[in-house]
């Protein structure tokens, strides 16, 4: 059973469930597309949605002889939210036919690696060209495992940024990420200044009335991630089959804008707009 089907509100289904929902997906899909890979044989992808852009996805193979041989099956939920502008580089898996995608966003400082959810066929397309691709924007998603709520850090806590520092601070980390010595320079004094700082801080406090938000990677696979952000829009709906409550939840993490998805019986705490959550997340997104 796959982990995070509990998150688009399939908690506690069993294998003949399963069964039973994988045969009303490929029967009634909401989009089904086929990508050529020789003259035997394609790749066969079925998607149905269950709730709020969340859903199924089933992908194997069409031989002509056999049918259709289901290689493996995903849940998925589709962000709302356009959260970089930043150039992806896609990566095929190695074990199976499905696509990762990397950016690195100067917000981060980090590669963020996410699962790449867009028809399989449109995915084969920019790959096949092996440069960066970039559609106008990434709409990551954030299948949740579990999630605790938080409540918002103190106004005289909270990092006082306004809009042109900002700016200026990610003109620099640009520059640095294109190999500007001067900008590598600033940013090597401002990243020893923010240690000193927290180093002084974490004596007395807790790192998460010093930390607002963070992205986190968890463990060795590269596209889950721990994150804490604020939570800045949020929304209840059922599952269709299931009738099970998930919350729709839009977190403002790193000043990046991620829609995540969380089953609510793996949620402690109310959701409310402006308070935090901290959650174990499977990264997924959208770049056409």
């Amino acid at each position: 059973m796959h982990k995070y089907l509990k998150s688009i509100g399939f908690h506690g289904i069993d294998s003949e469930d399963l069964k039973l929902l994988k045969c009303d997906i490929q029967a009634h899909p909401d989009m089904q597309s086929f990508t050529v890979s020789d003259g035997e044989s394609g790749t066969l992808e079925f998607r149905k949605e269950y709730s709020f852009h969340t859903g199924i996805t089933i992908k194997g193979f069409q031989d002509y002889e056999d049918g259709f041989q289901e290689e493996y099956y995903y849940p998925y939920f589709e962000g709302t939210a356009i959260s970089t502008n930043e150039d992806v580089e896609i990566v095929k898996t190695s074990d199976r036919d499905s696509y990762q995608g990397i950016v690195d966003d100067p917000r981060l400082g980090i590669d963020l690696v996410f699962y790449i959810i867009d028809d399989i066929a449109l995915v084969h397309e920019d790959y096949k060209v092996k440069d960066l691709v970039n559609h106008g924007g990434v709409k990551l998603s954030g299948l949740a495992s579990e999630g605790v709520v938080l409540l918002p850090l103190e106004d005289s806590l909270k990092p006082k940024v306004d809009l042109e520092t900002a700016n200026r601070i990610y003109e620099i980390k640009k520059s640095a990420k294109e190999g500007d010595q001067d900008a590598i320079e600033r940013l090597s004094y401002e990243d020893l200044t923010q240690y000193n700082e927290i180093s002084e801080r974490i004596e007395t406090e807790d790192v998460l009335t010093i930390l607002s938000s963070f992205f986190m990677p968890q463990g060795i696979e590269c596209d889950k991630y721990t994150v804490l952000g604020e939570i800045v829009k949020r929304k209840k709906f059922l599952n269709e089959a299931t009738r099970q409550a998930i919350y729709v939840l839009t977190l403002n993490s790193n000043e990046i804008l991620l829609d995540i998805v969380i089953n609510e019986k793996d949620l402690m705490g109310e959701p409310e707009v402006g308070r935090r959550l901290r959650a174990d997340i499977w990264l997924q997104g959208k770049i056409s």
